[in-house]
């Protein structure tokens, strides 16, 4: 009897070891990297698009707008950040209807009007915001060596000298990313991000997460707002809520 009865409990065992294993590569291989309280009016979530398109879309249940514009997309990958940062936003909403209308400059919001909403994109890596806060911009950037040739077209000459030593590719990444969530934020195409909106003096000391200050000059008036920023990995990610721009 004690034989038997050690061999059930070595099979239980065994059986749990193979129950975790498989839940341990379900959750490995799960397409939400970030899910993140931003305050007690906001979140952010991260997606990774590991799935086809077809797959993603039969989770969402869009509106004709977005209907027609995803059927006009015509790139693979283009397709699945469009869907990644969809998702991401059913995620944080807890719903598949994700109803959006965009403006006359492309910014989109919700049509239900609920939340201010943002998107952004590099690979197959999807960010999305919601925040009930006021205006929101997140940005997600992968750090690579190309944005030093593109520096001094968006860091003004005192923001350049912020950006030397060893550190220098995640700040300007990070830089990159600040302006493109007032960029954002602001939400028309008449901003010039190297001159309209300006880094405060900051110091990156390879900080896992942080804050920077950021002025926007909007028709000469200026306006301070407070980026926070988390990275992960190879990524930087930015984000920010402000109140009405215009």
């Amino acid at each position: 009897m004690s034989g038997k009865v050690t061999e059930r409990r070595a099979n239980a065992q065994m059986k749990f070891v193979l129950l975790a294993i498989r839940l341990k590569l379900q959750t490995s291989r799960m397409p939400v990297l970030l899910v993140k309280t931003i305050d007690p009016a906001g979140k952010l979530c991260v997606w990774h698009a590991t799935e086809c398109s077809h797959t993603l879309l039969s989770h969402l249940e869009l509106g004709e707008e977005d209907m027609r514009i995803f059927e006009s997309l015509r790139n693979r990958n283009r397709k699945l950040q469009w869907l990644g940062c969809r998702m991401a936003l059913s995620h944080l909403l807890q719903t598949p209807a994700i109803e959006i209308r965009y403006d006359e400059y492309g910014k989109p919001s919700l049509v239900s009007g609920t939340h201010a909403i943002s998107f952004s994109h590099t690979g197959l890596y999807a960010a999305a915001m919601c925040s009930t806060a006021g205006i929101a911009g997140i940005d997600i950037e992968l750090i690579r060596d190309k944005i030093s040739r593109v520096a001094d077209r968006f860091l003004s000459p005192c923001e350049v000298q912020m950006v030397s030593g060893s550190n220098r590719l995640e700040t300007l990444t990070l830089f990159w990313a600040a302006k493109e969530v007032l960029y954002k934020i602001n939400g028309k195409p008449d901003l010039d991000m190297q001159h309209d909106i300006c880094i405060e003096s900051f110091d990156y000391l390879c900080s896992a997460s942080g804050e920077l200050k950021v002025r926007l000059n909007l028709q000469g008036k200026e306006t301070e707002i407070s980026v926070s920023y988390q990275t992960f990995g190879t990524f930087i990610l930015a984000w920010a809520t402000a109140k009405e721009t215009k």
